[in-house]
């Protein structure tokens, strides 16, 4: 049966950045194991079946006028009627870091208007009988956030796993599932939010061989140093989100000697509306919310400052401290120069702790090694995106940033420094 809706007012702004190169979500799976691209589009199809917005595309209807910028744009549909397959393309190439090339390829090319889905996935191997290889994955944001990419790995490696079998599924969804404005936090406002929280950037810094590119810099706290990491956060009654905050501030309270900073926080909200979802619902269901630090020099001090304005912004009205709207002419009065002078910065840090993502090591024939996950940042963005995952009993970390912005050198140093602190307990 096919479904078709109109995009909600946030999947409309991630759509419509989308289309410009910004936010594009990107997910890379890097799996040991030889893999068959007929058994991987014969996976992708059979997910596409399980979940409409997988077989959605994005049709264009009626003109919407703004008194500001974007001044017109046409209201965007989803529909289910012709869309094609996932597109799957296969890439040989000898080189073993040839998927890098492909991730800074995907990660500035949005995914072209018409019938096709909203997803697209390139293998990278070395050859066809190659025992490794890398899943490129690259969505449009408006259908897709950390815990749709999750799922949409480990069924795709259930899968791949046992093709034959009949692993645990989740029910077959049939039609699109809501968008996030129909939850009671985030029904339409009349007039402007009652709060506006400016931006607080990182110092403008040289960057050596500056491009237009978004990069990413991995690291992984063993389980030993997480479990010791848990325990301290439950004893000082805060959070993991909290606390990884507190990890970054306090790298870049040490680096740049600022006092305070802004945070921009990705939250989940499929349990906090009034139409609960179903924990297996694949789209786009997180708002994020800037919330203001006090940095100290007291680990502790500040993640609980930063678990508790983010719980209370969540309490009070998330909509006031939202970004993922259409700006207002308060944004661009206040933040289109400094944005303009800092690259395309629009604060110094995202911070997205996403749980447990679920996936194992182990997938019948095959081993997952590790996953890259980041959002474009080269149009623009925070100077550094945090994207924080429990894997295999550790805490796994890709921290993005865009390379007209910061250098290598800097975001390793800032990175490195954090996750000591958070080694550390504090």
């Amino acid at each position: 049966m096919d479904e078709t809706r109109p995009l909600g007012e946030k999947e409309q702004l991630l759509n419509h950045l989308h289309a410009r190169g910004g936010l594009i979500a990107m997910q890379v799976l890097h799996v040991r194991g030889r893999l068959d691209p007929a058994l991987v589009e014969d996976a992708l199809s059979r997910l596409q079946a399980r979940h409409p917005m997988l077989r959605a595309h994005i049709r264009y209807g009626k003109i919407i006028w703004r008194r500001l910028p974007p001044f017109v744009h046409r209201l965007p549909w989803f529909d289910t009627a012709g869309t094609t397959e996932i597109p799957l393309r296969v890439l040989d190439d000898p080189d073993p870091d040839a998927w890098r090339e492909v991730f800074a390829t995907e990660i500035r090319t949005p995914i072209p208007k018409g019938n096709n889905p909203r997803l697209r996935i390139t293998l990278v191997r070395q050859s066809p009988d190659a025992d490794t290889g890398h899943l490129v994955i690259c969505a449009d944001h408006a259908t897709l956030d950390a815990r749709s990419a999750h799922m949409l790995a480990r069924q795709l490696l259930e899968f791949l796993a046992d093709p034959a079998g009949s692993p645990q599924q989740p029910p077959l969804h049939t039609a699109l599932p809501p968008p996030l404005e129909a939850c009671s936090h985030h029904r339409p406002r009349g007039g402007e939010t009652a709060t506006y929280t400016p931006a607080i950037r990182l110092p403008e810094q040289p960057v050596p061989d500056p491009r237009k590119e978004t990069r990413v810099v991995a690291r992984y706290l063993g389980p030993d140093a997480t479990a010791r990491l848990g325990a301290a956060v439950k004893a000082h009654r805060t959070t993991l989100h909290g606390a990884v905050t507190a990890a970054f501030l306090l790298a870049v309270r040490e680096r740049y000697r600022l006092d305070a900073m802004t945070v921009l926080n990705t939250v989940d909200f499929r349990r906090l509306g009034e139409l609960p979802l179903p924990p297996e619902t694949f789209g786009c269901y997180v708002d994020i919310l800037r919330t203001e630090h006090a940095i100290t020099g007291d680990f502790w001090a500040t993640a609980r400052d930063a678990s508790f304005k983010l719980i209370a912004a969540m309490a009070r009205d998330p909509e006031s401290f939202s970004i993922m709207r259409f700006p207002d002419w308060r944004v661009y009065r206040r933040e289109a120069r400094p944005t303009i002078r800092h690259n395309g910065r629009i604060d110094g840090l995202a911070v997205t702790t996403a749980g447990e993502s679920g996936l194992r090591a182990g997938y019948g024939a095959y081993t997952l090694e590790g996953v890259t996950r980041a959002v474009s940042l080269h149009l623009f963005g925070p100077s550094l995106f945090v994207i924080a995952n429990e894997w295999l009993g550790g805490l796994d970390l890709s921290v993005g940033y865009a390379a007209t912005a910061m250098s290598e050198d800097e975001v390793r140093w800032l990175t490195d420094n954090a996750v000591d602190r958070l080694g550390n307990g504090g």
